[in-house]
């Protein structure tokens, strides 16, 4: 009625499963391999089934199969989804992604962008480390979106976030590749 539409969480979850099947077909079944570079909610779009479709390759970039990563001149993408280690080296791989993708977990989850100015008004300024004090302290559904509360899905939202904070991982080393990603969301029954 108001022109505004409020996904439920099994539509939000359904949402990840399909980034996730895109990231992994960019990442591990395309040649050569694509790092998108600009994951964020407004590059995800929604399909009449609700299916959602990874858009704008605007900054996309193709990585030879022999290679591990691409060098850029300069840090392409929107603060807040970009990786840390891609503003300090200057270097992207599909890790890079996959930590956009832990904040588009993040916001699905909690109905929060990293520019939200919630996060100006925390100690720690930011989605991620909030995100990470808030998961494992004594009340994690706090970071849970007010309007998914109480529906009987909030283990699941947390376990959700759970993938997020391992996506986010400072080390790109010890994040997930996308099929892991998907795998690990799959496992989450409603």
């Amino acid at each position: 009625k108001e022109g505004s539409r409020e996904l439920d969480w099994p539509a939000r979850h359904r949402v990840a499963l399909g980034v996730a099947a895109g990231l992994e077909y960019l990442h591990m079944s395309h040649t050569p391999r694509i790092v998108h570079r600009d994951l964020k909610p407004a590059n995800v779009l929604l399909d009449d089934d609700m299916e959602a479709r990874i858009a704008d390759f605007g900054l996309a970039k193709s990585i030879p199969d022999a290679d591990t990563h691409m060098t850029s001149s300069n840090v392409a993408g929107t603060l807040g989804y970009i990786a840390p280690e891609y503003h300090q080296t200057m270097k992207f791989t599909d890790k890079c992604d996959i930590y956009s993708f832990g904040i588009l977990l993040a916001v699905l989850v909690m109905g929060k962008l990293p520019s939200d100015e919630f996060f100006q008004r925390t100690s720690e300024m930011s989605l991620v480390k909030w995100m990470r004090n808030v998961i494992t302290s004594e009340d994690p559904k706090q970071a849970i979106d007010s309007k998914l509360l109480g529906n009987g899905y909030e283990e699941q939202m947390l376990l959700v976030l759970k993938i997020a904070c391992f996506c986010t991982m400072d080390n790109p080393k010890e994040r997930p590749n996308s099929k892991d990603a998907r795998l690990m969301l799959a496992q989450i029954n409603h």
